[in-house]
């Protein structure tokens, strides 16, 4: 706290020590905190000028400490302030640089693999909600063992969806390490003969590795800034998603592939067909002689699965299948 609120460590404790006496002179937090009572009394009154302390009327010399929404409010809203207009000068300072790198000012070159993994990087610990990911071999600027940044940003919350080349569930000792990835809470699928490696944060940026040059030669990407081509390459992704199958993560570690998603069982087709007959979920528990719960959660282990959102998709995904 005291390196955020710009405080010293003895301060901070002393704040803390009126939190729990509710009130004190500086001999009573002196005594409290094992301190001289005049170093106690500059520690109440730099707390007062701070407005983090109010003295108690009376004689008694007492403070009171004040509640910390107030104590630490306008910190707060000055941080608020410093923010907005550093992301004010970043706005004003990406118009410049995308004018000058590119003049229709939505893509741009990263050249070299260093800045490429620099790039990499900055688009997943920037992504606020979700990062998208098709990855195929080879690796040109940032192995799995590098990738330090998706465990990071996965632990604050953030979604990823990664499609991974077949080819790369064959190769021995699952060098690219899906299956830690997995066990971390990357949402994975493989798919067939992927077009392209590609890594999309939110809907603000894409980074496409270029096709792999030459020996000796030097590896180049493309930033896709929010476009038209930005927007093709996310319509792009979840079509490929859709169609793509989940891995699973065995008991031992080992990946395998959700077969079970291509092909539902009897009962599974039987309950869609319900659904798209109008059925309630009530209903079609009692066609099936299945509880409410139990169908509900098969829905949406079928909405997972199918990679789809409602279960309007579904319907047109299981129809789109030949399910029904």
């Amino acid at each position: 706290m005291h390196d955020v609120a710009s405080l010293t460590a003895t301060e901070e404790t002393a704040y803390r020590a009126l939190l729990r006496l509710a009130a004190a002179t500086d001999l009573e937090l002196a005594e409290d905190l094992a301190i001289d009572p005049l170093q106690a009394a500059h520690l109440l009154l730099s707390l007062e000028s701070r407005g983090m302390a109010t003295v108690v009327p009376g004689p008694s010399g007492r403070y009171r400490p004040a509640p910390p929404d107030l104590a630490f409010g306008p910190l707060v809203q000055s941080r608020e302030q410093e923010l907005r207009e550093i992301r004010a000068r970043i706005t004003l300072l990406t118009n410049e640089y995308r004018s000058r790198a590119d003049p229709f000012g939505f893509v741009e070159v990263v050249h070299g693999s260093k800045a490429i993994a620099q790039r990499v990087d900055q688009l997943q610990r920037n992504a606020r909600k979700e990062v998208r990911g098709l990855v195929k071999p080879p690796v040109v600027a940032v192995s799995a063992q590098d990738n330090d940044a998706e465990y990071a940003v996965l632990a604050q919350g953030v979604r990823f969806r990664v499609i991974y080349d077949r080819e790369l569930l064959s190769l021995p000792g699952d060098p690219y390490e899906v299956s830690d990835a997995v066990s971390r809470g990357e949402e994975a699928r493989v798919a067939f003969d992927l077009p392209l490696k590609l890594a999309i944060a939110d809907e603000d940026l894409a980074i496409v590795p270029e096709t792999e040059p030459e020996p000796g030669g030097e590896a180049s990407a493309i930033l896709v800034h929010p476009s038209g081509l930005l927007d093709a390459l996310i319509a792009l992704f979840e079509t490929l998603w859709r169609s793509a199958t989940p891995i699973l993560l065995g008991a031992s570690g080992e990946l395998d592939e959700d077969h079970a998603a291509d092909e539902p069982t009897a009962g599974d087709m039987r309950l869609i067909s319900l659904l798209l007959a109008g059925l309630t979920d009530q209903s079609i528990a009692a066609q099936l002689g299945l509880s409410t719960r139990t169908v509900q959660r098969r829905l949406h282990d079928l909405i997972k699965i199918t990679g789809v959102r409602t279960r309007i998709q579904l319907i047109w995904q299981a129809t789109k299948r030949g399910w029904i």
